[in-house]
């Protein structure tokens, strides 16, 4: 499997029962109850996302912000 070191920004907002986060660029989505939670839930579906091109990516490939 490729990597690559393209960066995903994903968008975190709270919720009333933890985190949500998205992507305004790719259909990536998840929530958590807590930010560790989140960051290794939007690390997975960034993975599923990209499971087609036989790409994985690390941590490091993700930046998380707030919503503008």
């Amino acid at each position: 499997m490729k990597t690559t070191r393209k960066k995903f920004i994903i968008i975190v907002e709270r919720t009333d029962t933890g985190f949500s986060a998205y992507s305004e660029d790719y259909p990536i989505f998840t929530t958590g109850r807590t930010i560790s939670d989140l960051i290794n839930n939007a690390h997975e579906a960034t993975n599923l996302f990209l499971e087609d091109e036989k790409v994985q990516i690390t941590h490091e490939n993700l930046k998380f912000t707030r919503p503008r």
